[in-house]
This record gives C-alpha cells, sequence and structure tokens, in this order.
C-alpha cells in the first residue's frame, strides 16, 4: 500500500530551519543599533530585507540554498513598542545596513510588508539596486473588507487600543488572514496554523508592535504613481489567491513596472509560500539572479 504523503511542512523541518537561522544570527553595530545580522557565503550580494522579528524564516530555505553560490545577508529589524516607526525609517534602516556592509549596489529580494519597504527604498536609492525580487506585494495595499480594515486600523493608531487588545486576539486574527486560501489547493505543501503562530508568540508585546511597528508602514502604502523610478530589472511573485496581497493587483503592477523581468503566480495555500514551496520558488530566483531573465507568459 503506497504511503500517503502529507502536504504540510512537517514540525521537526520547520524547526530545524528556524534553528539554522538563530545560529547564524551575529550581532553587529548598524547605526544607533546592534542588530541581529546574518551574512553567509562569498559572490555578488543578496540582501533579504526582513519582516517581523522572528518571521524571518520565510528566507530560511533560500537563504541555505543561495549561500552555496553567492553572498546573502539578513538583518534583524528593530521592533518599535513605544514609538511609531514609519516606512521612511525602515528605509533608513535599509541604508545604514547597505553602508556599514559598504554595499554600494546589490540585489534585493522582500516578502509582503518588507517588499513595501523595499519598493520605498529603491525608489528613493534606484542607484543602490541592481535589481529587485518582489514577493506578495503590490503597489498599493487596501484588503478586504475595504474601508472597514482601513477604517479600524486608523482607530487602532489613534487610540491607546493596544493597552486593553488581547495579543492572542490580535496575534489569530493576523494569521487567519495569512492561511486564507481556495479549498481546491488540498495538495499544495504549506504551513500549518500552529507553526505559524508558534514564531508569532515569540513576539513580546505584539499589539504594540503591532500599533508602533506594522501598522505605520502598511496603513497608507500607495505608490502607483511612483513606478517610473522602479527601472531595475524587477522579478515578482505572488500566489493565485493571496488574500492580503491580491493576485489582480500585482498583476497590475507587473504590467506599469517599467521592467519587471517576470512576473510568475503559483498555487499556495498560505502566505508564506516562499518558505513553504521552496523547491518551485528557489530555482526561480537563482535563475534570475544568475541570467537576470525567465520565461513566462507575456503580461498583458
Amino acid at each position: 500500500m503506497q504511503e500517503t504523503l502529507s502536504p504540510w511542512i512537517a514540525d521537526a523541518a520547520f524547526h530545524a530551519d528556524v534553528a539554522y537561522l538563530e545560529k547564524l544570527w551575529q550581532r553587529t553595530p548598524i547605526g544607533a543599533f546592534d542588530l541581529p545580522l546574518i551574512d553567509l557565503g562569498q559572490g555578488p550580494p543578496l540582501v533579504f530585507v526582513p519582516i517581523l522579528e522572528h518571521l524571518e524564516f520565510v528566507y530560511a530555505r533560500q537563504i541555505r540554498a543561495l549561500s552555496q553560490q553567492q553572498r546573502v545577508i539578513l538583518y534583524r529589524r528593530h521592533e518599535s513598542r513605544t514609538r511609531t516607526t514609519d516606512i521612511s525609517e525602515r528605509t533608513a534602516e535599509l541604508l545604514c545596513v547597505l553602508d556599514t556592509l559598504n554595499l554600494s549596489q546589490c540585489d534585493l529580494i522582500a516578502h509582503g510588508d518588507a517588499a513595501m519597504v523595499l519598493l520605498h527604498f529603491a525608489i528613493q536609492h534606484p542607484e543602490r539596486c541592481r535589481s529587485l525580487i518582489i514577493i506578495a506585494q503590490g503597489a498599493d495595499y487596501r484588503i478586504s473588507p475595504h474601508p472597514l480594515i482601513w477604517f479600524l486600523h486608523e482607530l487602532y493608531l489613534r487610540l491607546p487600543i493596544e493597552r486593553f487588545l488581547p495579543a492572542s486576539f490580535l496575534r489569530r486574527t493576523v494569521i487567519k488572514y495569512i492561511v486564507a486560501h481556495k479549498k481546491q489547493n488540498v495538495t499544495t505543501p504549506a504551513l500549518p496554523f500552529h507553526l505559524i503562530e508558534e514564531q508569532f508568540c515569540k513576539i513580546d508585546a505584539w499589539p504594540q508592535v503591532y500599533k508602533f511597528s506594522v501598522l505605520p508602514v502598511i496603513h497608507n502604502f500607495d505608490i502607483r504613481q511612483q513606478l517610473q523610478s522602479l527601472t531595475m530589472p524587477i522579478l515578482l511573485i505572488n500566489r493565485a489567491d493571496d488574500v492580503l496581497s491580491p493576485e489582480y493587483k500585482t498583476h497590475w503592477l507587473a504590467v506599469h513596472l517599467p521592467h519587471c523581468v517576470s512576473y510568475q503566480v503559483v498555487k499556495g495555500k498560505e502566505r508564506f509560500f516562499m518558505y513553504s514551496q521552496a523547491a518551485q520558488i528557489t530555482p526561480l530566483l537563482a535563475r534570475f539572479l544568475s541570467e537576470g531573465t525567465l520565461s513566462s507568459d507575456p503580461v498583458q
């Protein structure tokens, strides 16, 4: 009798990838902070722009694979819990990392919220970007049901709601958006809810981080009128039914970018498909980085 393989990422494999990154962190003076930094491999530099602390696992499998052929860099960003850290400060943080490492130009890759920072950075500092890889992010951020979610975010920013909102409620609400998918994607590899929640639970004072580190970046993100500055080669990847970055929005971005080398849409069962479907995603990245091209259907 043939064994049926589970499409879910196994706990042991996930924990091994998390441990792999944790062992690589080295505290490094970056501007006003000592930030955990991974600097691995030799060759052309590829900088991974971080999302929330403890969610860097999304890049783990690409770091392991791509560091065999080039230099890969990832830093753990400084989360704010008492004051607003907006997209301009995140952009300055990324610039400080590049300056500290004497990287005059490099390839950069970012997923989701981190891609907002990277796109903003590339508009401000195009000369520092050899190429961009954008995963699961469009040119603006409007999630369903809009404008209700926008209004709730506005209240959260203006009122001291973080003092009363249970971290568990906010955590599970966010993760439900992350794991939302169409029912037919039953065989696609994915992370189960409990492993994502496990990493979110490591974020200290999550309601405060959400207010001061997350919302200031995502709440009013919209670069639709600034795309002509993004003349560097760009690889854009999304899954077919992402709730936070709907495919029609990334398709629009692909059409309007001056130099979108390739737009790839993959099946997926949760937002962190870059990690859970690394066997499919990593070869796309490797080929783009080595050749600067990818064959795909023309974006129309």
